[in-house]
């Protein structure tokens, strides 16, 4: 019976099903194909104003780092700014941009309404994707030992963070944690895409706009 308890409790961890809150989930690794070069330095700025956000009545923030803050809720209790779904949303094109230094072929929403990401294709072929979950942030690390990943932390990322490291030594995803049950995740589609430490130093330069958001 606790050979099956510990094999069923395996199963729901390495699971791909839709995020639900209280959920654990740990993505799958990624695969060890393609190639991007190395991260730029180049910054565009957007002109902050007003913008119209698809689903609200309300006109959202444009920062002049071209991140959108959507409109507010009445019910917070705090003057901080909530993460919402809407990743592409938020973190435009040219926002990313402006993190990656790159210049972006296209930008692709998650198909399913329950999954909260958006790809950044620096080609036709190779991304790198946001993911916002409400999940556990204990749970992930958990998880992610269970299945052989070593944790870390990276005191440049100026927010909570940790990272996992695969067996192979290639860093699998990093997460930006929001709270307790909140965080984003950075993936990509080949451990070529932003090899090495420079997902690191993206991870750095994206907390370095989002510390103060939960």
């Amino acid at each position: 019976m606790k050979k099956f308890t510990i094999l069923v409790l395996f199963c729901l961890l390495i699971a791909g099903c839709a995020p639900k809150k209280n959920e654990t989930q740990i993505n799958q690794p990624i695969q060890n194909s393609g190639n991007v070069g190395s991260i730029n330095n180049t910054v565009g700025n957007c002109t902050p104003g007003a913008v119209d956000v698809a689903g609200y009545g309300d006109k959202g923030k444009r920062l002049a780092n071209c991140f959108i803050e959507f409109p507010g809720e009445p019910s917070r209790q705090d003057k901080s700014y909530y993460i919402v779904e809407d990743i592409c949303g938020q973190f435009t094109k040219e926002f990313m941009e402006n993190i990656l230094g790159n210049k972006l072929a296209k930008i692709v929403p998650s198909p399913i309404a329950s999954l909260y990401n958006c790809s950044y294709y620096l080609d036709d072929k190779q991304y790198v994707m946001l993911v916002m979950d409400y999940l556990s942030v204990a749970d992930q690390k958990k998880g992610r030992e269970y299945i052989g990943h070593t944790i870390k932390t990276d005191d440049r990322i100026p927010m909570e963070n940790f990272y996992a490291v695969q067996e192979n030594g290639i860093i699998n995803t990093v997460y930006l944690v929001l709270g307790p049950e909140k965080f984003i995740s950075i993936e990509r589609s080949s451990s070529k895409v932003l090899e090495g430490d420079e997902v690191l130093q993206f991870a750095s330069r994206l907390g370095q706009e989002i510390k103060n958001y939960k």
